[in-house]
């Protein structure tokens, strides 16, 4: 085989695996939402070994969503024990997948720990490991596929900043850096005043909610798209 076409064959054979690897990478829209809906609708069962109101083995403060001791949630978002209940419990500093999140509960360990003051505060020394779930910016990086769990404020960092609200598509998110991070779905208006969102609510569950962007901006929320999204 003559040098040069062995040369030419080399680089085809590499220009190939590059771009399988660069689509392989990126994440389309639908992926990421189908990610966010199965976290949406994780129909699950806990036990009172679950429950847990008080310091865990480690001495940290936790407190699970549910009916009986926890409270700033509508009732219905908060689980019932004995019963199916469905959208993964939300967990301060969680990046749970929903096979981890159901053998942590098999395992009888905290359904969720609910978002404090003190615990934005401490950080990541108020983050339970006898806790399942996950957390706003911990679904957010479950939903883009991300290796691992991205912060509000590292979040930006791999996205770009949208120059308008109006531009949010699918998988897009409304970021408060420091706060908390919504995953937008769709426009629930023609003029694009509100829009549905779904979130790792901090004193719930995760959820399916609607928001008038006016509002979220108002709040310190700004629009942004994860670099490696595609169409």
């Amino acid at each position: 085989m003559p040098g040069s076409f062995r040369f030419l064959l080399l680089a085809v054979l590499l220009f190939s695996g590059l771009t399988s690897q660069l689509r392989a990478q990126a994440l389309s829209r639908t992926d990421a939402l189908a990610v966010a809906e199965s976290f949406l609708s994780h129909r699950w069962q806990p036990t009172m070994k679950n429950l847990r109101h008080g310091k865990d083995e480690d001495g940290v403060e936790v407190q699970t969503p549910d009916r009986a001791g926890a409270v700033g949630s509508p009732m219905e978002e908060l689980w019932l024990v004995d019963q199916p209940n469905v959208g993964m419990a939300y967990k301060w500093g969680g990046f749970d997948s929903l096979a981890t999140f159901d053998t942590g509960v098999r395992a009888g360990k905290a359904a969720g720990d609910v978002y404090t003051q003190e615990k934005r505060r401490q950080g990541g020394a108020a983050v339970s490991s006898g806790a399942v779930g996950v957390d706003c910016s911990g679904f957010v990086s479950r939903c883009w596929k991300l290796q691992s769990k991205h912060s509000t404020d590292s979040l930006t960092e791999i996205s770009r900043k949208l120059a308008s609200v109006s531009e949010l598509r699918p998988a897009d998110i409304m970021n408060q850096a420091g706060g908390h991070v919504l995953l937008f779905a769709r426009w629930v208006d023609g003029p694009k005043t509100r829009a549905l969102f779904y979130e790792a609510a901090p004193f719930s569950k995760v959820r399916a909610k609607e928001y008038a962007v006016a509002e979220l901006e108002s709040s310190g929320f700004s629009p942004w798209r994860y670099r490696k999204i595609r169409d």
